[in-house]
């Protein structure tokens, strides 16, 4: 498994370690946004939310997470 902060492509210099990538060994990559997992892109590349909720924030960590693994946003 392997953990880093998401880059951030919305033209802001970065999360400020409130939002990291999760890539499991499985091929499963997922996005933690604050303490809590909200999304991820299944091994066979198809993008999962796990979070109901909806916050400002946690759209614009989505949206990096899509753009960062070429995913249409």
């Amino acid at each position: 498994m392997r953990i880093f902060e998401l880059p951030c492509f919305d033209g802001r210099k970065s999360f400020y370690g409130k939002a990291h990538v999760i890539e499991h060994e499985n091929g499963t990559k997922q996005l933690k946004s604050y303490d809590t997992i909200v999304c991820e892109i299944n091994r066979a590349g198809e993008f999962i939310m796990l979070w109901t909720g909806k916050t400002q924030t946690t759209t614009r960590h989505i949206k990096s997470f899509k753009r960062f693994y070429n995913m249409e946003v």
